[in-house]
């Protein structure tokens, strides 16, 4: 997966958590919401996925697949938008020269000024941190007795604060304000309790990777949700924590403390775990509303887990053409053109790629590979040759978002997907496909005065399955060699689908 794939997979995730914690915040375990953010957060930095029949991506390709082998006279705004995002995702993917790509150059900004801020911000906590004084009385000294950890935790003092908070991984420390009233126990018992949850759970590791997230994904705004949502949560997950822990009746005294200290925000929010005034009313509440946990409760938790990774958690698994509705364009893709004994062969079959138009009268690429090896295929990479009705070769701008770019007769293209043994996967693409224009232009005006892609072929060059191994094609020179930059008959335009490429595996 690509950035582009992950951040928008990932925004999709974020919004069904989103949506189910606003509906079952208070009817579920405090803690389903932090492993459903952790699932988010691995969607964000992990650049892998697995693929699902279930999975709402699976369902959105196969009403796209429908749709486009329906034969209507015009197609539905959304389907339009839906495949110039996909036009837009693969126009990104693989940039001629990413380093000077005008989008990797903001991205690559916006990530370090976002990470600036946070080292910065860390380092400068840090330093006001460490003038804090150990304290070590009769409590502090019996409390971190009956309370042993592996990582050895440190109690201090500081007057830089005015709100109790939780830093460090390796070596926590639970820093107190100097106006601490150390004779009162049982709000110290509360405040102890709350900060020991964050140690015990390495809350501090993840706000670390939160924070990480948020730099790599800073221009998806549905990582500032999660970012501002997971913070609350792991506050309302200790706060659950601390009441199962002494009880129903704890509850009025915990939520009086928690408005009473009338908490500050740390100046480091993403790296210490504290009291604060932040959504005070949401935690007030979600306290008055804790339960006992009852097997129907923690049940009703596995299931929402369950049934929220299965849908928006996975990829699309790859589909097949339905069976029921009529191929469209060239009726070289029809079954029965193909050789019987393809299934037999270990082979790649370009079904064909024919020229389709959005609503507005823009063409895409409509393209159809279908895997007959018993290999899964997770990554290709080809090339693409344009011609105009004529047989003559066009100079197109493939990679229409890169400033940096310019106009070729052949552009090569790397594709991440999975397409299992016998799938047949569609593709709709859409480059500009007129002679030297960039696709900010669309007027009927200036598309007649360029000419326009009539015949697109395809010639894989790399295949990479899941097993590790790559094929790399042979012919491949040979083809381009014929092809590109060269003027091809329009009859052998026509009869170039389907084409095969032969896998010798061994």
């Amino acid at each position: 997966m690509n950035l582009l794939e992950m951040t928008f997979s990932g925004a999709v995730f974020i919004t069904a958590v989103a949506a189910i914690r606003a509906t079952a915040i208070h009817h579920l375990p405090k803690k389903t919401f932090l492993i459903l953010w952790d699932i988010a957060l691995l969607k964000l930095l992990l650049p892998f996925t697995v693929p699902s029949i279930f999975s709402i991506h699976t369902l959105i390709d196969r009403i796209l697949s429908a749709s486009s082998w329906t034969e209507t006279e015009t197609h539905s705004t959304a389907f339009v938008l839906s495949q110039k995002t996909f036009v837009i995702l693969q126009g990104i993917e693989q940039p001629d020269n990413p380093c000077f790509s005008i989008w990797f150059m903001v991205w690559c900004t916006g990530m370090i000024l976002a990470a600036a801020f946070f080292v910065t911000s860390y380092l400068h906590c840090r330093t006001e941190f460490q003038a804090a004084f150990p304290v070590s009385n009769a409590y502090t000294k019996q409390w971190l007795k009956d309370h042993p950890c592996k990582r050895r935790i440190s109690i201090r003092q500081s007057d830089r604060i005015s709100a109790p908070l939780t830093y460090g991984i390796f070596h926590p420390v639970i820093l107190m304000p100097k106006k601490t009233d150390w004779e009162n126990q049982e709000q110290l018992w509360y405040i102890f309790a709350h900060e020991y949850v964050h140690i015990r759970r390495l809350d501090a590791f993840t706000k670390l990777a939160v924070a990480l997230a948020l730099c790599v994904h800073w221009f998806n705004p549905f990582v500032w949700v999660m970012y501002l949502l997971f913070n609350r949560d792991m506050e309302l997950a200790c706060d659950e924590s601390v009441i199962r822990r002494f009880g129903e009746t704890a509850k009025s005294a915990y939520s009086r403390m928690l408005i009473g200290m009338e908490a500050e925000k740390s100046r480091l929010p993403s790296f210490s775990s504290h009291f604060n005034k932040n959504a005070i009313e949401e935690r007030i509440i979600a306290i008055m509303n804790t339960k006992r946990i009852t097997p129907a409760a923690l049940l009703s938790a596995c299931l929402v887990i369950l049934v929220t990774v299965s849908l928006f958690a996975t990829s699309a698994f790859a589909a097949h053409r339905p069976d029921d509705l009529p191929a469209a364009g060239n009726p070289q893709t029809d079954a029965e053109n193909i050789p019987e004994n393809k299934n037999s062969s270990m082979s790649i079959v370009h079904e064909n790629a024919e020229i389709l138009y959005y609503e507005d009268g823009s063409p895409y690429i409509h393209d159809v590979l279908t895997n007959y090896t018993d290999k899964t295929i997770t990554e290709t990479q080809y090339c693409m040759l344009a011609y105009d009705e004529n047989g003559s070769p066009l100079k197109l701008y493939w990679n229409f978002l890169d400033s940096s770019a310019d106009s070729s007769f052949a552009q090569i293209v790397q594709s991440e997907e999975y397409l299992l043994p016998s799938q047949t996967e569609e593709y709709r693409g859409g480059w500009s496909l007129y002679d030297s224009e960039t696709m900010k232009h669309f007027s009927k005006t200036e598309r007649e005065e360029n000419r326009q892609a009539s015949y697109v072929l395809f010639c894989l060059k790399q295949v990479v399955f899941e097993d590790g191994a790559i094929w790399h094609n042979p012919n491949y020179e040979d083809w381009f060699k014929t092809y590109a930059e060269n003027a091809t008959s329009p009859d052998e335009l026509q009869n170039y689908y389907p084409y095969e490429y032969v896998i010798p595996f061994h």
